[in-house]
């Protein structure tokens, strides 16, 4: 089994394919604001910080516009839950559910958008047989299977970190786009490669997409949602 680091190196020719490339980050803002455009939307986000950057707004952006998902999980209130709820608000997506570990942020974010704020405390859980603190992913499923998962938290850790989204691949739709945002730090690498690896064991007909601006996102899809890979 080939290992991710592997195949990104064979498919980009690059020894540092999670490396993120702050002079694309203008690129992106140009196509973002040009794509809000043409939905009649105003740019009132604020990618600055830990918030969501703009190449990975520019990837919700297109994936909503694009492949209208039907059942949206947004990991880790914030920027990029605003815009999953300017999406729905056009129509353009159907469910979405923001998961959310810290009480005040949560009820801040929640003040701002229609869909639901789901806020859940960390605590220790084995998923993928390693101990993770993580959220509580069976409340989040309650019945529910999404077709888009976006992990932006809980808060990085050093080695495995946000690990915790592993779960969302024990009950995986055919057509699916997982994106895990921070791909350039090691502990959302070991995450990376924990995905592919499971993936690969499910035997999962998908492909792997790499976004770097000021940060780097990974995007795993398969089914309809496959072609995101090339955004």
């Amino acid at each position: 089994m080939q290992s991710l680091r592997h195949r990104l190196r064979h498919w980009t020719g690059r020894a540092d394919a999670f490396a993120p490339e702050p002079g694309l980050e203008a690129i992106y803002r140009d196509l973002f604001l040009r794509e809000l455009k043409l939905l009649g939307e105003e740019d009132r986000f604020f990618p600055t910080g830990g918030a969501a950057n703009y190449s990975l707004l520019y990837l919700i952006l297109r994936i909503g516009a694009d492949f209208r998902p039907t059942s949206v999980l947004d990991v880790g209130a914030g920027q990029s839950s605003l815009l999953w709820a300017m999406l729905q608000r056009r129509g353009l997506v159907g469910e979405v559910l923001t998961l959310e570990n810290d009480p005040d942020w949560g009820e801040r974010i929640a003040a701002q958008v229609t869909h639901e704020v789901l806020v859940t405390p960390l605590a220790s859980r084995t998923v993928g047989k390693r101990e993770v603190t993580t959220y509580d992913w069976s409340a989040a499923r309650a019945g529910r299977r999404f077709d888009v998962v976006l992990c932006d938290g809980p808060r990085g850790t050093p080695r495995h970190s946000r690990g915790g989204v592993l779960a969302m691949l024990d009950d995986l739709p055919h057509d699916f786009a997982l994106i895990l945002d921070d791909a350039e730090r090691d502990g959302e690498q070991d995450t990376v490669g924990a995905i592919h690896a499971r993936l690969q064991a499910d035997r999962v007909d998908y492909g792997v997409g790499v976004v770097r601006a000021a940060k780097t996102q990974v995007l795993f899809a398969g089914g309809r949602f496959l072609p995101a890979t090339f955004l």
